[in-house]
């Protein structure tokens, strides 16, 4: 597995599916996929709110289906969304955000871009 992009994700599942802590799995899944794209040189991941449902769902048909596409197609839509997360201020990359919906909660919107 030497693709940086599939590295991340195979952090993020089974940090996910091994469950070590009794709280903070997720954001420590994260984390470590995070931890090997920027190793990589490569943009972060953000999860937003907006996509938690989607994201959420992609993982449980790993775990319980057997089906790696969906955490895949999952994940390259917000890495998507993450790269384009530019600007010289923190007001110009807020603004991209909730041009995306990215804050919103995820059964009124879907995130955009």
């Amino acid at each position: 597995m030497r693709h940086p992009f599939a590295r991340a994700l195979f952090m993020l599942f089974m940090i996910s599916e091994v469950h070590p802590f009794s709280d903070g799995n997720g954001r420590i899944s994260r984390i470590m996929m995070n931890a090997e794209l920027t190793s990589a040189g490569q943009s972060k991941i953000i999860i937003p709110t907006v996509f938690r449902t989607d994201y959420l769902s992609a993982l449980r048909q790993l775990t319980r289906k057997d089906n790696p596409e969906k955490l895949i197609n999952a994940i390259q839509r917000v890495r998507l969304f993450s790269y384009n997360i530019r600007g010289v201020n923190f007001e110009q990359m807020r603004d991209y955000m909730e041009r995306c919906n990215a804050f919103k909660e995820e059964d009124e919107y879907i995130l955009r871009f």
